[in-house]
């Protein structure tokens, strides 16, 4: 709560429409509770329906869709744009992790990591640069991981879709330059999200506890409010990588 009172102080979105896919838990939920204390019309977008109807309400507008449909994707973007008349920002936090071995993993298992956390984040792209370049304005942020460039045992499918999206953010922001339309991708470190706990074990949750430390879910916002924000208007192309620095023994 002493996180949104200070963000209070520093931004207001007041007039702004902001699309937060994956809002249901996580990064996208606080990122989706913060927006909207500040001011914000958010548009609130993942396929859990259970946890997107604790958000709804107020100046929260929820829509339940699977991102690796891409006519589900195109119908919400555009039912959205019709209605509130445009979309400022977008923060795109929607991804799957599950821990395979290479020699383990089903094709099916592979196709779904690509489908969500690569391919969905390319439909929400393709959607939104339309609006976006009609407005001559935006601001767009994907997640991206450490694991891109690092790798870690039984993450190959998903290391890859990340790494993937450190192309598509350095293309889209070439693309996008001349409309005023701005991409970054952060990557959060190790953060307690249901995806992250899900997929550590229990011996490597014990392991990042003792050496560096977990962050809670709304330490990563104030990152992503100043990069959708007028504060970073010429901030684009760029891969922001949060570094949590190593306990002292």
């Amino acid at each position: 709560m002493r996180r949104i009172f200070a963000l209070k102080a520093i931004y207001d979105f007041s007039g702004h429409v902001v699309l937060v896919v994956g809002a249901a838990s996580g990064i996208g939920r606080e990122t989706a509770l913060a927006c909207a204390a500040v001011g914000a019309q958010v548009l609130a977008m993942d396929i859990d329906s259970e946890g997107l109807s604790t958000l709804a309400g107020g100046n929260i507008d929820t829509r339940s869709v699977d991102i690796a449909d891409s006519g589900a994707v195109d119908s919400a973007i555009q039912d959205w744009q019709k209605q509130y008349g445009r979309i400022d920002a977008a923060v795109l936090t929607s991804a799957i992790q599950k821990r395979t071995l290479i020699d383990e993993l089903s094709n099916a298992e592979w196709q779904r990591h690509l489908d969500v956390n690569l391919t969905g984040v390319f439909y929400l792209l393709r959607a939104l640069f339309p609006i976006m370049k009609r407005q001559r304005s935006g601001a767009i942020v994907a997640f991206t991981s450490g694991l891109a460039s690092a790798g870690w045992p039984g993450a190959a499918a998903y290391a890859s879709t990340k790494a993937g999206i450190i192309g598509l953010v350095k293309s889209a922001a070439l693309e996008l330059r001349a409309f005023g339309v701005r991409i970054n991708a952060v990557s959060p470190g190790l953060v307690a999200t249901p995806v992250f706990l899900k997929s550590a074990t229990d011996d490597e949750l014990a392991m990042y506890e003792k050496s560096l430390g977990v962050s809670a879910p709304d330490e990563v916002v104030p990152s992503l409010m100043f990069l959708i924000s007028d504060s970073a208007k010429t901030v684009s192309g760029n891969v922001f990588e949060r570094r949590l620095v190593p306990r002292a023994e």
